[in-house]
């Protein structure tokens, strides 16, 4: 795949892929399929839920904690 992006598009995106701790190419692929509309919106709801409490399950022990 080949993606032509301005310097401040792929400035983004390396961030974006910092953030989700993946390669860029993971990163547009992630953030197309929370981008894109989903007919299965449960489970979308779901996966992205489960995404961010495995992502911040140490913030949110540390929350508790205080």
């Amino acid at each position: 795949m080949t993606l032509r992006l301005s310097a401040d598009e792929d400035a983004t995106l390396a961030r974006l892929a910092r953030a989700f701790q993946s390669s860029k190419n993971q990163a547009v692929a992630t953030a197309i399929d929370i981008a894109a509309p989903r007919p299965d919106h449960p489970e979308f709801v779901r996966a992205a839920t489960e995404r961010l409490l495995t992502t911040y399950a140490a913030l949110f022990t540390r929350l508790a904690e205080a």
